[in-house]
């Protein structure tokens, strides 16, 4: 059982100099935490101090969250990995701490232990922060057994650590940016443009465009958030056939921006919980389902004005993550 008073500290790990989606939600926790009054601090892993003077990167600056390189080892103090740099729970220097796992993902876990396997099969001399001692890598059994808290963060990860029969706190998703929670109406701005990420869709999307030359494709990549969401306020569809290890932003975003979505059923987008949207917008990813899928998307560009209000639930759900966010944290870790 989680132990919090008005001495507890808790440090959120996080990748040094790294932004994505995960790194966000740890740092959106860590805000959280921070306006509930909490002592809290983020604790950057594999900061390389030689190209990056600061383990701070600038999408995250604006956030004003002290880190601190070291973690003071005691039972006052909690530490809070995602699933991907569970590999570090079992360090000697944080053996007195209380420690939570927040299963940003499962997909990447799994990767995330490969991974590790094979930098210590292959190099361990060289690690600037390999483990003190023998190395332990995680797996699901000793995970279970170790005195760890579990967080969810999507239905995925939930169903997954139930099937394992992994006991945990609660489950809490971070929340969009706050210039996606406006509530704004950008019907108007539409043009029959479909946008999807370039780097998480690769060749059956590929299929899709080669036998629509006549549809206007914008792919994303490589932009910048603001250029994102110029991107999708100015797309009537918003295309997902990536393998969702979590609870994805891109389709929540697109989707507060007012696209149409057409996503697969990989990962977290299997679950109705993690992607509510209607059977007529969410596809398997395969070949007998192309056509249809086309078919789809040209209904959707068509009949934009008709289609669109099929996710005006979806997007009044997301205007409450935020608040919903808050509420959680400030529930999960009330002083005991």
């Amino acid at each position: 059982m989680l132990k919090i008073n008005n001495d507890t500290i808790l440090y959120i790990v996080c990748p040094a100099h790294y932004a994505s989606g995960g790194p966000e939600d740890l740092h959106q926790m860590a805000l959280a935490l921070k306006k509930a009054g909490r002592n809290v601090f983020m604790h950057y892993l594999n900061h390389d101090k030689e190209n990056f003077p600061s383990p701070v990167h600038k999408e995250y600056q604006h956030y004003g969250i002290d880190y601190s390189e070291e973690v003071h080892n005691s039972p006052h103090s909690i530490m809070i990995f995602p699933e991907t740099f569970s590999v570090f729970i079992w360090e000697k220097k944080y053996n007195q701490v209380q420690k939570i796992i927040w299963w940003l993902s499962v997909s990447n876990f799994f990767v995330s232990l490969e991974t590790w396997k094979k930098f210590y099969r292959e190099n361990p001399p060289k690690l600037k922060h390999r483990l003190l001692g023998r190395v332990k890598l995680p797996s699901l059994n000793n995970i279970k057994k170790a005195k760890i808290c579990h967080l969810a963060h999507s239905h995925f990860s939930l169903d997954f650590l139930q099937k394992n029969k992994i006991e945990i706190l609660g489950k809490v998703s971070g929340y969009m940016e706050d210039m996606f929670l406006t509530g704004e109406d950008h019907t108007h701005q539409k043009k029959d443009i479909v946008t999807y990420n370039a780097v998480k869709n690769k060749d059956f999307l590929e299929t899709i465009k080669a036998l629509t030359p006549e549809i206007q494709w914008l792919p994303m990549i490589n932009m910048t958030l603001d250029e994102v969401a110029d991107c999708m306020k100015s797309a009537k569809v918003y295309i997902d056939f990536g393998h969702h290890p979590g609870r994805e932003k891109m389709p929540r975003e697109a989707c507060l921006l007012d696209c149409c979505l057409i996503i697969g059923k990989e990962g977290s987008a299997y679950f109705k919980e993690d992607v509510p949207i209607k059977d007529e917008y969410h596809f398997d990813k395969t070949e007998q389902n192309i056509p249809v899928i086309i078919h789809k998307i040209k209904d959707c560009l068509e009949n934009y004005d008709v289609k669109i209000k099929d996710f005006n639930n979806y997007k009044t759900e997301l205007l409450q993550e935020k608040i919903v966010f808050y509420e959680k944290i400030n529930q999960i870790f009330a002083i005991r």
